[in-house]
């Protein structure tokens, strides 16, 4: 009859495990630490003399080096510096500019429908906002009622193109309105050469 033993087998592995890793760590860890001290262990006096000489050799040509790459970094420096304060400017007159805008101008927008055709949405009138503008003399009109409007500002017209393309406004129709509206800044002056 088999018996089963008295002590269990693990017991006895898990220590010897244990004990494999540590050594087999120690194993891996040995050419680490035998270069550190091979490269600790060489002093300029168990150099040779051509050795030496080496050494300082490379030793003067790597600081030769470093210093010809540092007087370049020190010679672009300036150049930089200038760029970053061309940047800075460059924002400052942007930011001014769009304030400069903001403050003085008077925006009008101007809708071309479906057919091509132009009217203002005048928001005063209750009773009939939208104004068609049939012709150059209603233009005339409502270039000098906004320009009493405005002001001291600077009187701009945007004008809303049709969402789908539909052939509208032609090219005619554009030419016609752009004439209308040539004594004002707007946006049909960067659409039509």
């Amino acid at each position: 009859m088999i018996r089963m033993p008295h002590r269990s087998v693990t017991r006895f592995f898990i220590p010897l495990i244990d004990v494999l890793l540590l050594l087999f760590s120690i194993f891996l860890l040995m050419p680490v630490v035998s270069e550190e001290e091979s490269a600790e262990g060489e002093t300029p006096a168990s150099m040779s003399r051509e050795d030496m000489a080496d050494t300082v050799e490379s030793l003067k040509r790597e600081l030769k080096d470093k210093a010809d790459e540092l007087q370049k970094y020190e010679a672009m420096q300036q150049p930089l510096q200038e760029i970053e304060k061309m940047r800075a400017e460059l924002e400052r007159l942007r930011k001014e500019k769009e304030q400069a805008l903001k403050r003085s101008t008077f925006v009008r927008v101007l809708d071309i429908d479906g057919d091509g055709r132009l009217s203002f949405f005048d928001a005063a009138s209750l009773d009939n906002p939208v104004m068609p503008i049939h012709d150059e003399k209603m233009a005339r009109a409502l270039i000098e009622r906004h320009k009493m409007e405005a002001g001291e500002h600077t009187l701009y017209y945007h004008f809303l193109m049709p969402r789908k393309a539909t052939g509208f406004p032609t090219q005619q129709q554009e030419l016609d309105y752009k004439g209308w509206f040539a004594r004002v800044a707007n946006s049909l002056k960067e659409r039509l050469p």
